[in-house]
């Protein structure tokens, strides 16, 4: 038990103090003022004195990426199955997946606050783009990962394709429908605050807009800090959750 809670102060502490150290070094060696590298006691400052404002922004940012995240697990496992039910659309869909991947964002957020203006409804769009494509390229090589044997005794019992769906492919996706929201859940918060921060004036990325124009170094970072910790925990979150639920990896290497 003690091995195990020294480990976990590990992982938790020296993050932080490498992070801290490197901080404190940039500041030392830099030269550079206090708007544009600020101490990290002045931003814990910052993080309390301005928690009236970030918290209400805050609230703006989770739900376009709560909402974004969900729809972009919706959207990505609804192609991923579309592929393996009918494997001519890949020829379709996977062109234009990955051409919706490489347009710069700047370009999408332009059209879409164009189309509809700032607005939930464009920020979740932009969180839609940017995440369904990992949550669609994984779970189709998961499902495409479906043990043949099986696959082949489910053929024998007349099982319909749903119930092979159901009972057979998606658990063997599973593992890797979890690695993509490793990258999608994580990501879902900084995709939120960078479209805030282009058309925005709601969110974490209107205060360190915000804090730019008034040389707020102390809250940009304070902010940033923020959309780090919860990038972090989500991650960290995604990973416990995914080790329960690898249920092949529990057959591997039983208790």
């Amino acid at each position: 038990m003690m091995r195990a809670v020294v480990r976990v102060l590990l992982q938790v502490t020296m993050p932080l103090v490498s992070i801290l150290a490197l901080w404190y070094l940039a500041i030392l060696t830099t030269g550079l003022p206090a708007f544009v590298i600020p101490r990290p006691e002045r931003v814990l400052q910052a993080l309390i004195a301005d928690r009236g404002l970030i918290t209400h922004h805050l609230v703006e940012t989770l739900k376009a990426a709560a909402v974004g995240y969900v729809l972009a697990n919706v959207v990505g496992i609804g192609l991923a199955a579309l592929l393996v039910v009918l494997p001519l659309a890949r020829q379709l869909v996977m062109p234009a997946a990955i051409t919706l991947r490489n347009v710069p964002y700047v370009a999408l957020v332009t059209v879409l606050s164009l189309a509809l203006g700032d607005t939930l409804g464009s920020k979740v769009a932009i969180v839609v783009l940017a995440g369904f494509f990992p949550v669609m390229v994984n779970t189709y090589r998961g499902l495409l990962a479906a043990d043949p044997v099986v696959l082949d005794r489910m053929r024998v019992l007349n099982a319909s394709a749903l119930e092979t769906f159901l009972h057979v492919r998606l658990p063997y996706a599973l593992p890797h429908i979890i690695s993509a929201q490793e990258i999608t859940g994580s990501g879902s918060i900084i995709v939120a605050i960078a479209a805030e921060w282009m058309i925005s004036s709601s969110g974490l990325g209107y205060v360190i807009n915000r804090g730019m124009q008034q040389y707020r170094g102390d809250q940009v970072y304070a902010v940033a800090l923020l959309a780090a910790v919860l990038s972090f925990a989500i991650y960290s979150v995604v990973q416990a959750i995914g080790r329960r639920l690898d249920w092949q990896d529990a057959l591997r290497n039983p208790a």
